[in-house]
């Protein structure tokens, strides 16, 4: 779907406040950056985080649906800011690719920082989307982000099929401007008062583009997705619902579930 077009499907589902707006997104990483050479950090599996995955499974589905009562909200990605210092932990949710991608982020503002969280996003097994190579991860594993101040802003950057491609892969990030193709490749979303949930889209291009760097992406944006816990404070303070909270919608199934919503508001009026 036309970023565009999704956004203004959106726009009455969540707001966001605007309160860090004023700062400054990190530098872009490039695809030869040195944080994607660092070790994998530590990986601590659910018998050790106590996080259940589980609840989250029905948003990677290959098939759009809208889904009611989730208490879900669509963020914008690129003003991912913490007002309240937090310890903040990545799970590894799913993943739709066959390219053997990678993770990053970097933090802007009071905290000015960049690390590597999963280095080979590839899982295989039960309730595994793909399994079109490598087993680096379980559903449900996770990674320690670290404290981040309150003030600052995070960014997030997959390293398409970054494990193969190396250097010459592809970086999509969160700030729509910063990728190559120019295109959006990131959705968020609140959830269960503390997390962020995050789908990337891995291919470069429009929808079904063909020639030169295009790669005939399906713009599923389930690719890779995560749940990013920043805490309950700074996920109320980014999500501001307004009415209609009970329709809500799944990462993809975009189009149906705006077009539903739309309706609904115009019988309200």
């Amino acid at each position: 779907m036309n970023p565009k077009l999704a956004t203004s499907l959106f726009i009455t589902a969540a707001a966001i406040t605007g309160a860090f707006s004023q700062i400054a997104p990190a530098t872009a990483l490039s695809s030869s950056s040195s944080v994607w050479d660092k070790p994998q950090p530590t990986i601590y599996g659910k018998s050790q985080t106590g996080f259940n995955d589980a609840p989250y499974q029905k948003f990677v589905q290959k098939e759009g649906v809208a889904i009611p009562n989730s208490g879900q909200f669509q963020l914008d990605s690129s003003k991912l800011g913490l007002k309240y210092d937090y310890n903040v932990s990545a799970f590894f949710i799913n993943e739709g690719a066959g390219y053997r991608n990678q993770l990053a982020f970097t933090s802007a503002g009071k905290t000015k920082t960049e690390g590597l969280l999963f280095k080979d996003i590839s899982c295989a097994g039960a309730g595994c989307m793909g399994a079109w190579g490598g087993n680096a991860l379980k559903l449900g594993d996770g990674v320690k982000v670290g404290e981040i101040k309150g003030g600052s802003q995070l960014d997030f950057f997959l390293r398409a099929d970054g494990l193969n491609r190396k250097a010459k892969a592809s970086v999509f990030g969160t700030q729509t401007i910063q990728n190559a193709d120019g295109l959006q490749h990131l959705v968020a979303y609140g959830f269960d008062k503390k997390y962020l949930l995050l789908g990337f889209e891995d291919l470069y291009g429009a929808k079904g583009a063909t020639g030169g760097k295009n790669e005939n992406s399906d713009r599923d944006f389930n690719d890779a997705v995560f749940l990013v816990d920043i805490g309950e404070k700074n996920l109320t303070a980014l999500v501001k619902p307004v009415p209609e909270p009970s329709v809500t919608l799944s990462l993809v199934g975009l189009g149906a579930a705006g077009l539903l919503l739309r309706r609904r508001q115009s019988k309200a009026q």
